[in-house]
């Protein structure tokens, strides 16, 4: 082996495995959020083209074949094609960990985020197992978005504390201590108030769905016995209460002067809570034509992704600076320069 040879394995190596969070890092982080939002995109795509039986069986997509045959037509090309998703999910896992591996000292939580992330991509690919042989049993199909959303947040984490801990800009915006006291325990309970109402919105969001028309496949899918209207009211309850929260949460991070980190991101929740809100008026009023449907599951994916955000962020600026915040409050970039 030449001495070039050893010098590029070993920037190939540091590369993959940094000693620092690096871009690489933080790539990694942003590659399994938007990887692990696209798979809910993809979902949704096999439910609306009712494609979910594209392969009748698991975890071949026929009894004699892994893959669709052109005989299956567009929904075998559509299911098999979101099958193919696990193995990008994979190998950003694998990559996402790789990254993290050598900061599992200075930044645990970092690690303790990928591998369960990888973990989860398993479980979803396993119960997606279990959805097409159940017939696309709805209550199995609502678990198989859930998890996809869980995923989402703990991408959502996992990029917010790579930056905070990397760029400066961040590090300084994101700080611990600058709301302290009441205000702080305040703070604190109106974002976990809002991650909450998102998480029981999108999970009742999966009822609705589940009782509605799109049941993932021409045939006779098995639906939830829910009065339909009766369930979309179920599920508006707690996006009521997350309007109204995120209302008062902009109102008081602008009036109480929060840290602009705190309201940057509290205004985009208030952005993508009013886009959905009125994507599932429009959908209940007008018969939930697909498209709108469609544009409603990308916003529960950009909600988790906000609403987790939002939760994460709050605990970080109100954090004591002696306080263990996950992966320590930017210290690392603040004592550096």
């Amino acid at each position: 082996m030449t001495a070039a040879t050893t010098r590029t394995r070993t920037r190939l190596a540091d590369q993959l495995l940094p000693r620092e969070v690096t871009s690489w890092v933080r790539a990694m982080a942003w590659a399994s959020l938007l990887t692990n939002a696209l798979l809910i995109v993809s979902g949704g795509a096999v439910r609306l083209t009712g494609s979910g039986l594209g392969c009748p069986t698991w975890p071949r997509c026929t009894d004699d074949s892994w893959t669709n045959t052109p005989a299956m037509g567009i929904h075998g090309y559509i299911e098999f094609g979101n099958r193919t998703l696990t193995f990008l999910l994979a190998l950003v896992a694998v990559l996402t960990a790789l990254a993290v591996w050598r900061l599992r000292d200075r930044h645990p939580s970092f690690l303790r985020i990928a591998v369960a992330l990888g973990v989860g991509i398993v479980v979803q690919a396993v119960v997606g197992g279990v959805t097409v042989r159940t017939g696309l049993n709805p209550w199995v199909v609502g678990i198989h978005f859930v998890i996809s959303a869980v995923l989402v947040a703990l991408a959502a984490v996992l990029v917010d504390r790579t930056r905070r801990v990397s760029l400066r800009h961040v590090a300084v915006a994101e700080r611990g201590g600058q709301l302290t006291g009441p205000e702080a325990r305040g703070a604190r309970v109106l974002a976990v108030v809002l991650g909450v109402c998102a998480g029981l919105a999108i999970y009742l969001g999966t009822l609705v769905t589940g009782t509605g028309p799109h049941s993932g496949d021409a045939g006779g899918v098995a639906r939830h016995t829910f009065d339909a209207y009766l369930v979309a009211r179920v599920h508006a309850v707690p996006v009521y209460v997350l309007v109204a929260g995120t209302g008062v949460g902009v109102v008081a991070a602008f009036v109480r002067g929060w840290p602009g980190a705190l309201r940057r991101i509290l205004v985009a929740l208030a952005v993508v809570v009013a886009a959905q809100a009125a994507i599932g008026y429009y959908q209940y009023f007008n018969g939930v034509p697909i498209l709108a449907v469609a544009l409603h599951m990308v916003g529960a994916a950009v909600l988790a992704t906000v609403a987790t955000m939002v939760v994460e962020k709050t605990y970080a600026v109100s954090a004591r600076r002696d306080e263990p915040l996950a992966p320590g409050p930017s210290s690392d970039v603040l004592t550096r320069t």
